[in-house]
């Protein structure tokens, strides 16, 4: 059987979408405590303003995120698809730009994640030489330079209108440079895609 490639399941970070909001319905004493209504089904959906259909289910995506992301394969060769900028869900020119390598295996993982909701937004490509975000990193072909490359190049279709742009949680080191050489801000997504839904928080629509 063919080793998997690290989806970083374990980097997902649960707490820092917990906020500690309770009521008099809905109230937990513990993180440890939500997860385990999670699993149980007994959290207060419909019930209270904290703990929406939405919410809920964006943590059942991280919660079940072994079962929801695709297995990957550990593959020593990279494996291209095209870059370029993708539209998800009938973006519009100030949908959120979610910036990732070229890799069909990333590819694969993200989309299974953006399978879950109608939220608009664009999926930048950037021309990594084919390797997954983590390799591209050790092999530097995903730059801040290819990054700002790649947004002058492909996003004439979003320009002229503030919107986020989010780098993947892994490329955080290159945060400051892009933003720098954009002279925008830039956010640093999370390094676990099951954790989207949870990022986008009440944004995110099923």
């Amino acid at each position: 059987m063919p080793l998997s490639a690290d989806l970083y399941l374990d980097q997902i970070d649960l707490a820092r979408h917990w906020g500690r909001e309770t009521c008099e319905v809905c109230h937990v004493d513990s993180l440890q405590e939500l997860l385990e209504r999670l699993r149980a089904g007994r959290v207060c959906i419909g019930q209270c303003l904290h703990w929406t259909k939405e919410r809920v289910e964006a943590f059942q995506i991280a919660l079940d995120s072994g079962c929801v992301l695709p297995q990957i394969p550990c593959v020593s060769v990279p494996q291209p698809v095209e870059a370029g900028l993708f539209g998800v869900n009938g973006p519009t020119a100030a949908s959120p730009v979610l910036v990732t390598g070229n890799s069909r295996l990333t590819h694969e993982v993200l989309l299974s994640v953006l399978a879950t909701t109608s939220k608009p937004m664009w999926m930048l490509a950037v021309d990594a030489g084919g390797h997954t975000v983590d390799m591209s990193l050790v092999y530097a072909t995903f730059t801040a330079e290819a990054i700002v490359g790649a947004l002058a190049l492909h996003t004439e279709g979003c320009s002229g209108q503030s919107r986020r742009i989010i780098l993947p949680g892994l490329a955080e080191p290159l945060a400051r440079d892009v933003s720098h050489q954009l002279g925008c801000p830039i956010e640093v997504g999370p390094i676990c895609a099951a954790e989207l839904p949870l990022f986008f928080g009440s944004d995110w629509k099923s």
